[in-house]
């Protein structure tokens, strides 16, 4: 495989900026703006950060599913800090967005086997400190199998 480029490494920096300031997915068009790009090298750069587990696109498209820790589509995880709200696609991730941004977070999880959910809170880089437990069904050597699931 082909060494990944300035380029498309500029391509993710901004992509991850853009999750973190507008707690959404960019499209490919939105980064070419930012990269002063051509939008077809912007999808090109989307594709091979794909192909490199670098970003998670949806199946057939351009549009970017995830980019751990951050969630383009609602999950049972939201992280929440001030007036700004991002989905992340498994516990682990809620709190990696609290650690990716240096953020103090409140995170809403539901649990997987009730209609319960928890809540946690992130402050100076602390989880609450009570006893929850995270749950991998599944080995990390497995989660690229489908990772949509996983």
């Amino acid at each position: 495989m082909e060494a990944i480029t300035e380029f498309e490494l500029n391509v993710r920096y901004h992509v991850y900026r853009f999750f973190a300031d507008h707690c959404r997915a960019p499209a490919y068009q939105e980064i070419a703006t930012l990269c002063s790009a051509a939008p077809d090298d912007v999808q090109g750069a989307f594709h091979k950060l794909h192909a490199r587990h670098m970003l998670f696109l949806e199946p057939g498209t351009e549009a970017i599913r995830m980019a751990n820790p951050f969630s383009a589509i609602p999950t049972k995880f939201r992280v929440k800090s001030g007036q700004k709200e991002w989905w992340a696609n498994c516990a682990w991730d809620s709190l990696g967005i609290a650690a990716a941004l240096g953020i103090d977070a409140q995170i809403e999880a539901a649990y997987a086997d009730s209609p319960e959910s928890v809540k946690l809170w992130v402050s100076e880089g602390s989880v609450d400190g009570l006893k929850h437990v995270i749950y991998f069904p599944l080995p990390c050597r497995q989660w690229y199998d489908d990772l949509a699931f996983t």
